[in-house]
Parts: C-alpha cells; structure tokens; sequence
C-alpha cells in the first residue's frame, strides 16, 4: 500500500489571451440541459457540455508509461481535481504530472487559444493549471489497481466560464442506493480522435461484468457497463448521473471515474471506481466541495 504522495510546482499562468465570455455563478455545478439530452443519439459533446473535464499533463516521455498514452480528471471544485491513482503512480511508487488542462473540447487545438471549429462552434481557450499536490488514496494498490483514487489540488483556482465547470459531488440520499440496472452519462476525449464525447453506459452486476471479461478490473467499490456506443475512452472519464428535484432534472452529479476498459465482441464494457465510498478521503484534500439537496 502507497502513502500520500505530494508533488510541489511552480505557478504559472495561462497562455494565450484572455477572450471575454459571460461567466457563470462561481457555486453552479453539474450543468444539465434538457435540449442537449436531446441530442444523445449524437455522440458529440457541445462545449458548454460535461465541462467538468479534465486533461492531465505529464512531463515529456511519462505518457508512455500509461494505457493509451493519456489520462482525464473530473473537476469538482475550483482547485479540486479527481483522477485514477494509476495516471500517476506506476510500480516506482512515484507520482508524476505536470498540470490540467479544463475546457478541452478539441485535444489537438492550442491550449489558451480561442478556436473556432468547422461545425461552427467557437469555443472560448481552454486554461492551463499546475498541480501544487497529488494526494493518492492510502490504501491505493498498484498491482491489483484497488482504491484507484488521486485527489489534485490545483495552484490557483479555475475561472468558471460556460465551458469549465465543476461537477456536483453525489447527494446524500443517493449515498446508499445501487448503482447496479441503472443508466448514466459517461464523457470524455477519445482514445483515436480528437473532439469530446459523451454515450450513455448501462450498468450491470460485477459478477456479470466479470464473466464477459475476466481482465477487467473490477473490486467491491466498482461499478461496470456497457457504453450505447463503442467509443474508447481516456482512463479517468467521468460517469454522471442526473439527479431530480420534484418532477425536474436538476443537475448532473459524479458517480464514477474509469479505472478499465475492454472490447467485449464488437462492444466496450466499462469499470468505473464508485466516488461515494470515498467521501471522506476527499474532502480531507479538497475544498468547496458543491452537493445540491
């Protein structure tokens, strides 16, 4: 089992310039739009969707060393970021990452840059923050991948805009429900191409997960599925669920991150680390946490 591993950088700005955009209430979370759910036989996300994700940076070559060349984080508080603790700490037992990148719609465009995509979105730069910490889980195993959880804590606060938001943390009375036959919203970059996406994942039991794909990496404190559409997504994807007040949908709040993926036949199934077992681990290394009743 691993300790808590600390990593300290030095501050640095955004690049590019500023572009002006009307910002967004500082303590909003989890946006949720009728109109784009609407839209969920496309797997194209819109800027303003998900914009919860998170691209991590390492520095030049440790990329290599990761499933796919590449992780994703879920932002969860303007200096909060959540990632699997295997993004970070390989067999050395050392954490390394650089910065996050919030607001990526396109991967391959500039970071800081305003850019202006063929289908007619233009979409504000994405921001570039260094990490101050990594805090990864105690209990956390590199072998067996179990309690994959690493809190970053961020230099600086984020600058909420309508393509970078934090996603709401689960409520309370969802804490004890199952997560098993239900459906949620996994989004994230790809694997193989550049633009974010988003599909629905249905999610099953481990024992059935587990009997489609033996590899997959599954524990107690896991959920798994199967995405609408077999897209391959960075490990550290989020999974969201939307939650209700009275007859309305209020907000999207997090329910997993990818730890696993795999081809099942011509499908993708899916193993998610379930947030809500964590709690505690996460508010002892973040702040501002936003949960709506």
């Amino acid at each position: 089992m691993l300790g808590r591993i600390a990593v300290l950088l030095l501050l640095v700005g955004l690049f590019g310039p500023e572009v002006r955009s009307a910002k967004v209430d500082d303590n909003q979370c989890g946006a949720f739009n009728e109109d784009q759910m609407l839209q969920m036989q496309s797997t194209f996300a819109i800027p303003s969707e998900h914009q919860w994700v998170a691209r991590i940076v390492y520095g030049k070559g440790f990329e290599g060393k990761i499933r796919d060349n590449g992780c994703l984080g879920v932002l969860v508080s303007k200096r909060t970021v959540l990632a699997p603790a295997h993004c970070f700490v390989q067999y050395s037992g050392v954490a390394e990452a650089f910065s996050v990148h919030l607001g990526v719609h396109n991967k391959s465009a500039p970071v800081g840059v305003r850019v202006c995509e063929t289908d007619g979105y233009c979409v504000r730069p994405s921001q570039e923050i260094k990490l101050a910490e990594i805090a990864i889980h105690p209990d956390y195993d590199s072998r067996t991948l179990k309690n994959s959880l690493a809190v970053l804590t961020l230099q600086r606060d984020a600058k909420i805009y309508p393509n970078v938001m934090p996603i709401c943390m689960p409520p309370p009375s969802l804490l004890n429900e199952t997560l098993v036959a239900q459906t949620f919203v996994v989004a994230g970059l790809r694997v193989f191409e550049d633009l974010r996406l988003k599909t629905w994942v249905n999610t099953l039991s481990r024992g059935f997960c587990q009997s489609k794909v033996k590899t997959l990496v599954t524990s107690s404190n896991t959920v798994c599925g199967y995405h609408k559409q077999p897209v391959a997504y960075y490990l550290g994807a989020p999974l969201v669920g939307m939650q209700k007040k009275g007859h309305v949908t209020q907000n999207f709040y997090l329910v997993g991150i990818m730890i696993d993926w795999r081809w099942e036949n011509d499908r993708i199934i899916s193993s998610f680390l379930a947030i809500r077992n964590y709690m505690d681990f996460i508010r002892q290394n973040s702040n501002s946490l936003i949960v709506r009743s």
